[in-house]
C-alpha cells in the first residue's frame, strides 16, 4: 500500500488512451482492452479481459490477461494472468482508499457477495484495520457459509456473521464494500444514510447498472481512480469525484467524519503499477535494466 501512495502522490510521465470497451446487454456481458504506457517505468502493458456473469456460464465471472513490454526495447516481458494482477491492485487500491477514508476506529466490515472480489476486500480492508466484526450476505446462503469457511483465517480473529440481507448485513458496519456483478442497487439507501461511513464499490456498475442507488451516490463524497474514465463509464454522477491522485494528498480527518464511497471502474495504472511489483519480485525488471 505504501508503495501505491507514493506511486499516485509523485508526478508521473503517463500515456492512458480510453480503453476499448464493448458492453452487451439482456444478457449482461463486458469486453475489455486497457493500454497504458509510463516513461518513469519504461513499460507498456495491456490488459484484456471478459466480464460474464456466472449465470450464463459454468466458467468464472472474469477472465483477462497483461502483455507486459519494455518500452525502451519494445521486447515484450511477461504475460501475467490478468486476474491474478486484478485481485492484487484491487486489494491494494481498496486498503489505500480505506485506510484515508474510513474513520480510525472502524472494525465492522459488511460485504456483500462472496466471490473472489470479496476475498480481496477482506484482505484489504483487513490490512488497514483491526477488524472485529465481519458480516458477509450473499443470494445464495451456502456461498456464504462456503465463504466464511475459506476465508475465516483472514480475518484476524473477528468474529463472523452469515446475515439474510444485504441491509442486515450494512445496518451497524463501519466499512461496507460491494463485490457483486448485479445490475441493480443491491442495497437500499435507507440503509447507507449515515455520516462516518466509506463504501468501497466493486463490481460493474454503468449509468444503466449499479451495484449502489444513484442517491447515494449523490450524496457521498465520491472517490474514483480516474474522473474521466469514471464519467465515460458509469456516469456524471462522477463528475466531481476526487481521483487518486489528489485524495492521497487531502486531510484524512476531514474525510473521516463524512459517508465517503469508492467507485471503482478500474484503471491501466492500478495494472500496470502491480505488474511492476511482480516484475520486481520475480527479477523479471532487474533483468531488463542490466540488459537495457
Amino acid at each position: 500500500m505504501a508503495e501505491l501512495r507514493a506511486a499516485y502522490a509523485e508526478p508521473q510521465d503517463l500515456e492512458t488512451p480510453p480503453r476499448s470497451l464493448i458492453l452487451r446487454e439482456d444478457p449482461f456481458r463486458a469486453f475489455v482492452a486497457m493500454p497504458i504506457y509510463s516513461g518513469k517505468h519504461q513499460l507498456f502493458i495491456t490488459k484484456v479481459g471478459a466480464v460474464v456473469p456466472q449465470a450464463l456460464s459454468q466458467h468464472p465471472s472474469v477472465h483477462a490477461l497483461v502483455v507486459v513490454f519494455s518500452a525502451h526495447t519494445g521486447a515484450p516481458l511477461a504475460i501475467l494472468d490478468g486476474m491474478a494482477i486484478t485481485n492484487l491492485k484491487c486489494a491494494a487500491v481498496s486498503a489505500l482508499v480505506t485506510d484515508i477514508c474510513a474513520h480510525e476506529q472502524a472494525e465492522v466490515l459488511a460485504i456483500i457477495g462472496s466471490g473472489v472480489q470479496a476475498r480481496e476486500q477482506l484482505r484489504g480492508v483487513g490490512a488497514v484495520r483491526k477488524l472485529g466484526e465481519v458480516r458477509v450476505y450473499s443470494r445464495n446462503p451456502n456461498n456464504v457459509r462456503e465463504f466464511i469457511r475459506r476465508n475465516e483465517a483472514l480475518a484476524g480473529g473477528a468474529r463472523w456473521v452469515a446475515c439474510n440481507s444485504a441491509d442486515e448485513a450494512v445496518a451497524p458496519a463501519d466499512i461496507v464494500s460491494t463485490t457483486t456483478t448485479s445490475t441493480a442497487p443491491v442495497v437500499s439507501s435507507a440503509a447507507l444514510r449515515r455520516e462516518r461511513l466509506h463504501i468501497n464499490c466493486m463490481g460493474a456498475h454503468t449509468p444503466r447498472s449499479r451495484e449502489l442507488p444513484v442517491d447515494v451516490l449523490e450524496t457521498s463524497r465520491l472517490i474514483v481512480e480516474d474522473v474521466e474514465m469514471a464519467v465515460a463509464e458509469a456516469g456524471e454522477v462522477h463528475r466531481h469525484a476526487t481521483p487518486l491522485a489528489r485524495l492521497v494528498h487531502l486531510d484524512a480527518s476531514e474525510l473521516r467524519e463524512v459517508r465517503t464511497a469508492f467507485c471503482s471502474t478500474g484503471h491501466a495504472f492500478l495494472d500496470l503499477l502491480a505488474s511492476m511489483h511482480v516484475l520486481e519480485r520475480s527479477g523479471l525488471r532487474a533483468e531488463l535494466t542490466r540488459t537495457e
